[in-house]
């Protein structure tokens, strides 16, 4: 039994590289904790799926598509049309963009990477219906341009499987409504996940 299970995990890896080499397409996944640079938004749950396409599996040029989402607590205390002034913002970004990836060793490599795209930004707010002790809740959403500077450190179980930690710095063009004397928003992003080659 034992060589059986041998017999059959060298096949698998086999497969894998073969595959790979076909096929240079990639699933980052990660998962990790996000933080803002405007004041009464708090730290955030951050989770982060991607696409990557190397144009060699080895080193060098590749291109990364990602989705990103989070939730982050905030609290206005300006807000005077309501009762409540906290409550949770969605935030979902999708990004695409070009990254380098250099060999530091067989099994240890750093990726960097540029990207930009749109960020979608949904909250709720509870305000005044007009009649006398009447609230109703709104929902808010709007979308704003983002870029983002990624790094991630990965070391190579194998040439089509990785362990990774991520820093990220996302930009956000937030209205000036929302975001009142400073419209860019820092959203610095730490994370922890794997990489997997597709087949």
């Amino acid at each position: 039994m034992k060589k059986l299970l041998a017999i059959a995990a060298c096949a698998i890896i086999g497969l894998s590289a073969a595959a790979q080499e076909k096929h240079p397409l990639y699933l980052p996944v990660d998962f990790g904790a996000s933080f803002s640079t405007m004041d009464g938004i708090g730290a955030a749950f951050y989770m982060r799926a991607s696409l990557e396409y190397r144009v060699n599996y080895l080193k060098g040029l590749f291109f990364l598509a990602e989705l990103d989402t989070r939730t982050h607590p905030y609290t206005n205390a300006a807000i005077s049309t309501a009762n409540v002034t906290a409550g949770d913002a969605a935030v979902t970004d999708i990004l695409i963009g070009p990254g380098w990836r250099f060999m530091l060793s067989d099994s240890f490599k750093i990726a960097v990477s540029l990207q930009g795209g749109v960020s979608n930004l949904a909250y709720k707010e509870v305000a005044a219906s007009g009649a006398p002790g009447r609230y109703e809740l709104k929902g808010h959403d709007f979308w704003a341009p983002v870029g983002k500077l990624g790094f991630m450190f990965e070391y190579y179980i194998n040439p089509v499987l990785d362990l990774f930690v991520a820093a990220g710095v996302p930009v956000t063009a937030v209205p000036l409504e929302t975001a009142s004397i400073n419209p860019l928003v820092l959203f610095p992003t730490v994370s922890a996940g794997f990489n997997m080659a597709l087949f």
